[in-house]
């Protein structure tokens, strides 16, 4: 706990005997009562965001997906986060927010100091986080980035083309090609249109693993989509992987 000083204290006593009764639960209550902050505290006029990053993905630590190959799964970390005092955040006072650079946030929240989230494409991303002091604080806030790289997909789309049905539907094939160098025993696709909502997918456990470089046709059927129809590679399971 932070050292008070005496002037403090004396104001504490006088204000116990002028109102009868108050309750002080430390400097953060001495703070709100009198204004400013106790002279033994602070770092600095906002928090200190301090962001973490680790895969959480059972591939990963099995050996069978080495290069990071999506969909993966990161686990991002505020815990290491101080408050304007210097002090490590704590959850029901600070709050945070993150931006997870594929189109995915999280808004300020007290108990999201901890986060899942998974890519589906390759790229590299610059994940945000921001902390934010309570109001009583002024709502100062503070920003940490992190960099993180997710390698190409199990699988190359080459082309995916549509035919109409008589019923109204679609027919969809989406040529594929294994660009990885693990032979590959269940493939699966998503098909994403451009309000980025999944209209289908498509997998399949083949009998005879997919070789490095080889191709592969999935057929699917849909009902229709909004703009752009796109193809995406999901989990791919070298036999390795059960």
């Amino acid at each position: 706990m932070r050292n008070i000083s005496s002037t403090w204290m004396v104001k504490a006593i006088l204000l116990v005997a002028a109102l009868g009764v108050v309750t002080l639960t430390g400097c953060d209550l001495l703070d709100q009562l009198f204004g400013g902050t106790p002279p033994s505290g602070g770092t600095g006029d906002a928090p200190t965001a301090v962001i973490t990053a680790r895969i959480a993905d059972q591939m990963v630590d099995r050996g069978d997906n080495p290069d990071h190959r999506p969909p993966i799964s990161y686990v991002f970390s505020a815990l290491d986060s101080l408050d304007k005092f210097g002090d490590p955040i704590r959850r029901g006072i600070q709050e945070v927010a993150w931006d997870f650079s594929d189109g995915g946030t999280r808004g300020f929240e007290w108990n999201d100091y901890t986060t899942r989230h998974l890519y589906y494409e390759e790229g590299t991303y610059t994940v945000t986080l921001t902390v934010r002091e309570p109001e009583t604080y002024g709502n100062a806030t503070d920003t940490a980035q992190k960099t993180i790289t997710i390698g190409p997909g199990w699988l190359k789309i080459d082309s995916v083309t549509t035919t109409p049905r008589q019923d109204g539907q679609f027919k969809v094939t989406i040529a594929v090609h294994n660009q990885s160098n693990q032979a590959l025993k269940r493939i699966a696709v998503a098909l994403l249109d451009d309000n980025g909502g999944t209209a289908r997918g498509a997998d399949v456990t083949l009998e005879t693993p997919l070789a490095p470089n080889g191709a592969y046709t999935f057929t699917t059927v849909i009902g229709g989509w909004t703009g752009t129809l796109r193809a995406i590679p999901l989990w791919c399971y070298p036999p390795s992987a059960g």
